[in-house]
């Protein structure tokens, strides 16, 4: 099967248009204006191929883990494309995990190179076990004490000429890239080279994308397709691992400044830069879509950015997981005409139809492993189950963890297919409900509640951000708990108590909630602050109610 990695990509894009600019970073401010800093298809193509005979100078090897911790940024990209471009596997991680969890990460993922800044290497001379595995140590940044190669030297001492062209198959290991840890230990996914060719295709094919495309880029992984893509990518002034601590208004300033076709970001970017917009009567007319990634934004938020965009611009939500991406895709036209209002009578949300190449299947809920695939595990349309895909861009395995990859994944007939861990149904029309994750589900004396439903109902209110249904108490005997954060501003008062109290009458869910109650700021995950982390919610709603709900 001959086809292009996305290293081959980046060079087929170079030899169309060299000069053009592949990615801009932001610079340093001059009179307190911004300023970009342009990478060109032939720089980042040059310095992928320097950074290749770099690590194979050192002794890196096709098919070595390669742990790759450094910040957003010119060097980032060009270490990430030399490595897919030579064979070994760079192995990415969220820091925004807490050093707990990324040293739980670099333990279990045993990579035998570590790329990373300074105070990683310091961390590592101090708590050596977790980088036992590691033989060659390279540093972004200042060099001190723990030996090893500088980047900058293994860049510039390396030959300026195209790295050889490998071949390779499409099963073969392209990354290892971990998880959130929002619903759990954070997963080692792997993931082939085959299945990143295609999500390129497929992203192209579903979103009409190519190089005529301009995007402002605000989640740091998305830049490697922008550039594969042969689109021009622009990074603006933020901490790309802390999406929620972004300051709209530089976002707006690199929107001005390039005029773009097309922006990704996580939900919270979107919310502030709503905000932001109406309140400063800021208008978005360049843009011919916008892509939200991490999960899906409310109805609302599609509304309001209608009075921001120019007419027909749609907001399209990509559904899938680093596991799978993309499965299906939605956007505001079908959200708006077809889908909120049942959303809002507790129907669950609508993610859309299957993307190129993917099937969508729902099982019954299991929490046993399912080694073998058959037709009869599936449950009849309309009904709650379990989301399973099956297509190219399925990762067959989480590394070292064998015991996760029996729970996930499902055999068929020499494909692996993925248990995505989300409850949902399909309709007549074979459109994906999202109905929350399997495991926030509550079991309650009267049956299973799914999650997205309920809270799809109270988010409606126009003084509510968003809510979490929670349960207090054991399995099979949990009392619904709804917490609502407010919209920036809002004030929790007994008549809003009273109005989202009388929401759910007349629906599917009504009388299942038993208490609601204001939280002031819901804790979300690191990689995306959108994915609401129940878990902590659960046991904070425990600590206030359990022992009013146990006397009961």
């Amino acid at each position: 099967m001959s086809f292009q990695t996305v290293a081959d990509l980046l060079r087929a894009r170079t030899a169309e248009t060299p000069d053009k600019v592949a990615i801009l970073f932001p610079g340093k401010r001059r009179a307190g204006e911004p300023s970009w800093d342009p990478t060109s298809f032939r720089e980042l193509d040059s310095l992928a191929d320097r950074y290749a005979h770099g690590f194979a100078s050192k002794g890196v090897n096709r098919g070595d883990r390669v742990l790759v911790l450094i910040k957003p940024g010119e060097d980032l990209y060009g270490v990430l494309f030399g490595l897919l471009r030579m064979g070994a596997v760079p192995v990415l991680l969220d820091p925004g995990m807490g050093i707990k969890g990324v040293l739980a990460c670099v333990e279990q993922i045993g990579a035998r190179v570590i790329v990373a800044i300074s105070p990683v290497h310091a961390v590592r001379t101090f708590i050596r076990k977790p980088f036992k595995a590691a033989e060659v140590f390279v540093t972004a940044g200042a060099r001190w004490f723990w030996g090893g190669e500088s980047l900058a030297a293994l860049r510039d001492g390396a030959p300026d000429t195209p790295y050889p062209h490998q071949t390779f198959e499409p099963n073969d290991e392209a990354a290892i890239i971990f998880t959130s840890g929002s619903t759990g230990p954070a997963k080692g996914v792997s993931l082939r080279h085959g299945a990143f060719s295609f999500q390129v295709e497929a992203l192209q094919t579903m979103l009409e994308l190519g190089p005529g495309d301009v995007t402002v880029e605000c989640f740091a992984a998305f830049a490697i397709f922008d550039v594969a893509m042969g689109m021009t990518c622009v990074i603006p002034e933020m901490n790309l691992s802390k999406p929620a601590t972004a300051d709209p208004a530089k976002i707006v300033e690199a929107i001005q400044a390039y005029h773009p076709t097309l922006a990704f970001a996580s939900p919270i970017v979107w919310i502030n830069m709503v905000r932001h917009c109406q309140a400063n009567d800021v208008k978005l007319p360049s843009f011919k879509k916008l892509i939200t990634v991490g999960a899906p934004i409310p109805p609302d938020l599609h509304r309001r950015f209608r009075t921001l965009l120019s007419p027909g611009v749609e907001v399209f939500t990509p559904y899938g997981a680093t596991e799978g991406l993309p499965v299906s895709l939605i956007g505001t036209n079908m959200i708006l005409s077809e889908t909120a209002a049942a959303t809002g009578r507790g129907a669950g949300t609508c993610v859309g139809r299957p993307a190129p190449g993917m099937t969508i299947r729902v099982i019954g809920i299991t929490e046993d492993p399912i080694a073998t695939w058959s037709d009869d595990l599936t449950v009849a349309d309309g009904v709650i189950g379990e989301v399973v895909i099956d297509g190219a861009v399925v990762s067959p395995e989480y590394k070292e963890r064998p015991d996760a990859t029996t729970a996930a994944k499902i055999a068929a007939e020499g494909r692996i297919m993925h248990r995505m861990g989300d409850l949902g149904y399909l309709d007549q029309g074979g459109r994906l409900w999202f109905c929350g994750r399997k495991a926030h589900r509550l079991e309650t004396p009267n049956g299973m509640v799914p999650s997205v439903p309920v809270e799809g109902i109270y988010n409606e209110h126009p003084r509510v951000l968003r809510t979490a249904l929670v349960g207090v108490g054991p399995r099979g005997h949990e009392t619904p708990i709804l917490a609502v954060e407010l919209e920036k501003g809002e004030r929790w008062t007994a008549d809003l108590g009273d109005e989202l109290a009388i929401m759910a009458v007349g629906t599917r869910w009504e009388g299942v909630v038993d208490k609601i109650v204001h939280h002031t700021g819901f804790p979300t995950d690191a990689r995306h602050n959108s994915k609401i982390r129940r878990e902590d919610l659960k046991v904070w709603a425990e600590s206030k109610f359990g022992t009013a709900l146990a006397a009961k």
